[in-house]
Parts: C-alpha cells; structure tokens; sequence
C-alpha cells in the first residue's frame, strides 16, 4: 500500500522528479533516488506477479492431483486389462469345456441309443427263448405221450388208408388219456416223423 502511494505521489505523479533532476540538485541524492526508484518499480512488478506466481503453484498443485488421479486411473485401467485378459482366457477356457461337454454327450448319447437297442434286442430274445423255453417244456412234458404215438404210427399204420390211420391215432390218443400220459393235440406225425426235403420229393413224384 506505501509502495503504491509513493509511486504513485512522486513517481508517476510527479513529472518534474527524475534522477537527472535529483542528481542536479545533489548528487549525492542521485545515486539513492534512482536506487529508490528501482526498489519501488521491484516491488511493483513484485506484487503485480505475486498472484501469478499464486496461480503457478495453484496450477501445479491442481496438475499434481491431475497427475495422481491420472497415474490412479491407469493403474485401474492396467487392472481392468489385466482382468479382461484373464476373462477372456477363462472363457475360452469354458467355450473348450462346453465342446467338450458336448461330444461326451453325443457319446453317452449314441451309447445310450445302442444299449437302449441292445437291451430290445435282448428283450425281444428273452421273449423268444421264453416262448421256446415253455414250448420245450411243453416238449418235455408230452415226450412220453408222443413218442408212444410215433412209435404206434410207424409199427402199425403204415399199411393203412389216410381214414384209417386218423381213425387208429384217435383210438390212441384216448387211451393215453384214459392212461393219464400227456400229449400233444397238434402233433403232425408227418412233420415229426419225415424230413422238410422227403416231402417235397415225395410231392414231386405224386403232383
């Protein structure tokens, strides 16, 4: 504030102050005038640039916390990378794993369609062998009964007429019934006791 007021009563304001004029009048006070005057425009251009200098360490300040945030933001960016990465990494990962999945699934799949197949198959087999297992005990069962029937048909119908002999194997089968001794009804005596092949040639000699 008494910098501003001396310059501004005895410098500027005073245009017949000068150090050419002090040196005239003294020139002692020469010399001191002009070192005055110097400390005065110093201190002028002193507090004139005080506020800029204020605004310099404000703005480096301000670049300070930019910075810090800066070199925080690429840390979380560098992190976010580096998880991306990693992300990435994974999910290929698990895109493997699901191709993967999906061929030992096409695999159990396919397994599971023959076993499937296979256990009809064996189903169906099992129904076979349980037919023919109860027609073989059937076999079994009525052995006696159609063995004596055979054993008659061959010994004693063969010099008779087709009448004749259903008429003797009739008369038979009572008497195994009467006997208790079981049998077949739909025995073939042709078909049991002759070969697929010995009736087509006997066919052939007899059209």
């Amino acid at each position: 504030r008494q910098t501003q007021i001396v310059r501004e009563k005895y410098l500027d304001g005073n245009e017949d102050l000068s150090v050419a004029k002090v040196t005239r009048s003294s020139k002692a006070c020469g010399p001191l005038y002009q070192w005055a005057e110097s400390q005065i425009k110093y201190s002028t251009i002193y507090n004139s640039i005080q506020p800029l200098r204020e605004e310099v360490e404000k703005l480096e300040q301000d670049a300070k916390v930019a910075n810090d945030q800066k070199e925080k933001l690429e840390s979380e960016v560098a992190g976010l990378e580096s998880s991306i990465a990693n992300y990435k990494s994974e999910y290929a990962t698990l895109i493997r794993d699901v191709e993967a999945l999906k061929h030992e699934m096409e695999v159990v799949t396919t397994k599971v369609e023959r076993a499937e197949s296979l256990m009809k198959s064996l189903s169906q087999e099992s129904e076979r062998w349980s037919k023919s297992s109860e027609s073989f005990q059937s076999i079994l069962t009525c052995l006696v009964g159609d063995g004596l029937q055979m054993a008659a048909f061959l010994t004693y119908a063969g010099f008779f007429p087709f009448s004749a002999r259903r008429t003797l194997l009739q008369q038979w089968r009572s008497a195994l019934d009467d006997l208790g001794i079981e049998f077949r009804e739909d025995l073939s005596m042709i078909e049991s006791l002759s070969k697929a092949s010995d009736r087509l040639e006997w066919q052939s000699q007899h059209p």
